[in-house]
């Protein structure tokens, strides 16, 4: 991993960490201790703290006295109240955004979820990153700045959300949910995009499984320096 532009040094750290938790690879509850990751990433440890503290802003990363940074673990209730939260933004941004949609933003919608229609049963982590690339690409169609704002930190805790509590099974498919969605967005049907939303991230929080748990424990080095 190239990192070498010191302008562009705190921000390669946090989206490579970003992806590596929203990935799986680092599982909740993993301790991200600043002195290994500033010898993983070569970096003093001043700038691997500023890291840490901007993930924590979005709730990936808990930072606890005394104790130190770790990723976050989110309960069955943040999990039902993160989904809720999307609901209440997502049903307003897919009717605005199907009044509002442009020709090419479709297309880019189109081709996600074709995208979406290829991958097996098994590529969780594709489905869950090219599911956020839908939902983030259909909210910039409603043109509201500050409801993309609001539903960005929801999609990635949603990601971690899904890492911690995987799909019970493969009932729910966002390649099925996100193409009817298109299917009606096409068709102009405002108030229906909004009620399909309402209803697909209700399945999606029905899939989880909430009681699973978790304990693998991994060596930073290791998972950090993964190839996918």
């Amino acid at each position: 991993m190239d990192l070498s532009s010191n302008a562009k040094l705190e921000d390669g750290i946090l989206d490579h960490l970003q992806s590596r938790i929203l990935a799986g690879h680092l599982p909740p509850g993993t301790k991200l201790g600043e002195e290994t990751l500033a010898e993983i990433y070569g970096v003093p440890r001043s700038k691997i703290r500023q890291t840490l503290q901007r993930l924590s802003y979005i709730r990936l990363v808990d930072l606890i006295p005394n104790r130190g940074a770790f990723i976050a673990r989110p309960t069955p209730k943040d999990a039902a109240d993160i989904i809720a939260a999307r609901r209440a933004i997502e049903s307003v941004t897919t009717e605005i955004a199907t009044r509002t949609m442009l020709t090419h933003k479709l297309k880019e919608l189109e081709g996600i979820v074709r995208q979406e229609q290829k991958l097996g049963n098994h590529q969780i982590r594709a489905k869950i990153e090219l599911a956020g690339d839908f939902h983030r690409t259909l909210s910039m169609s409603a043109h509201n700045a500050a409801l993309t704002e609001a539903l960005e930190p929801l999609i990635l805790r949603t990601a971690l959300v899904q890492a911690t509590y995987p799909s019970l099974s493969t009932a729910f498919s966002f390649a099925k949910f996100h193409s009817a969605l298109v299917e009606e967005i096409e068709r102009g049907r405002s108030r229906r995009c909004g009620h399909l939303m309402e209803r697909g991230l209700f399945e999606l929080e029905a899939s989880l499984d909430l009681s699973f748990q978790e304990r693998r424990e991994v060596r930073l080095d290791v998972m950090l320096n993964r190839v996918d």
